[in-house]
C-alpha cells in the first residue's frame, strides 16, 4: 500500500472514531503500524514516549511519520 493511502486511511480512521487528543492520535496511528519497518519504528516510538512520559508535538509526528515513511526506500506494507 502507498504512503500516500495508508494516511488518508489513519486520517480517516482518527475522524471517524474521534480521536482528538495528541497522546490518543498518536497511540493510534502506532497501534495500526505492523510489519517490517513499520513495526520496528511503532516499537521504538511507543518506547521513547514511554521513556520521557510526555507528549509529542503532532506536526513533529506528523512531519517524521512523513520523513520515515514517504522515502521509498525505506517503504513496506504495513500490514
Amino acid at each position: 500500500m502507498k504512503f500516500e493511502d495508508r494516511g488518508r486511511e489513519i486520517r480517516l480512521f482518527l475522524k471517524s472514531n474521534r480521536v482528538n487528543g495528541t497522546d490518543d492520535r498518536i497511540t493510534a496511528i502506532l497501534a495500526r503500524l505492523r510489519g517490517g519497518v513499520a513495526g520496528i519504528y511503532a516499537q521504538k516510538k511507543l518506547d521513547e514516549l514511554d521513556e520521557d512520559n510526555d507528549t509529542q508535538d503532532w506536526d513533529d509526528f506528523v512531519k517524521e511519520i512523513k520523513t520515515t515513511f514517504s522515502d521509498k526506500s525505506k517503504v513496506t506494507d504495513a500490514e
